[in-house]
């Protein structure tokens, strides 16, 4: 089954009368219901590869099809979900109402929801804050209910950007496996963009390895490991050997590197 399929992509910015390259040559691919990670260093356009998904960019060159459609179309069908690092929900609002309100943006031209609002509210663990404002919410609270917002009208994608990167370490592994718990029940094509190596791991089918200037993928690894993924799948010797690996493919030698600028006198062990 087809999901997400990224041939050739390459997308250049206008600064100061020239065309600056951010991503170079991008391909990609995610079958239906599998979940893929970005990860790489800032500034090699990891996010702006998820906003050319989202048809907010087009790119300069290449194509991408979100179940065999482009993204301006995929768009207006409304089968695209986005969730950002922060929450951004209405403050007036109360989570049930936050989650309702692409419905409502949709009207009459939108499709009858997989789930209802206050299904995907107990879906991701708010049952009894329906009527509760995000000032009432813990920043983790305040992400479920921004992912049940993006689940509502039922996408056939959802787009992660750095959704859990203000949160606490602790939160940030509750929220890990929240999203692996609702992705379960939902079966929703996933891309995340992360700079956690951990998470990209414990998350994702296959982790896309970017490198800068311009943006590319320098490695596609394969998580090979089965889900469902709990705490215990961060013992299993396949996690740290897949860790271990997205690590060689992000930095090279460049801990040595690291290794040299923090103490100098390493440099005459390599002299």
């Amino acid at each position: 089954m087809t999901g997400l399929d990224i041939q050739h992509v390459s997308k250049s910015f206008a600064l100061d009368g020239h065309a600056v390259p951010a991503l170079a040559d991008v391909s990609l691919g995610l079958q239906a219901g599998q979940f893929g990670a970005l990860i790489g260093p800032s500034g090699c356009g990891k996010s702006t590869l998820l906003r050319m998904v989202a048809d907010v960019f087009a790119p300069t060159a290449g194509s991408i099809a979100i179940d065999g459609a482009p993204p301006q179309q995929a768009r207006r069908d409304h089968q695209i979900g986005f969730v950002f690092q922060e929450a951004t929900l209405l403050p007036w609002r109360s989570v049930l109402d936050n989650v309702r309100l692409p419905l409502e943006l949709l009207g009459k031209a939108g499709r009858a929801p997989a789930r209802s609002p206050e299904e995907l509210v107990r879906l991701v663990g708010l049952a009894g804050y329906e009527h509760a404002r995000p000032s009432q919410l813990s920043g983790g609270m305040q992400q479920r209910c921004a992912i049940a917002r993006a689940l509502v009208a039922s996408p056939k994608i959802l787009l992660l950007d750095e959704p859990f990167g203000a949160l606490d370490e602790v939160m940030r592994y509750r929220m890990n496996f929240e999203l692996l718990r609702i992705r379960a029940e939902t079966g929703t094509t996933a891309l995340m963009v992360t700079h956690s190596i951990e998470e990209a791991v414990l998350m994702a089918d296959r982790i896309f390895v970017f490198a800068a200037r311009p943006g590319r993928i320098v490695e596609t690894i394969e998580v090979d490991m089965p889900r469902p993924r709990r705490l215990a799948t961060m013992d299993d010797p396949r996690f740290n050997a897949t860790v271990d690996r997205v690590r060689r493919a992000l930095f090279g030698q460049l801990p040595d590197a690291l290794d040299h600028e923090l103490d100098p006198s390493l440099a005459h062990e390599h002299a």
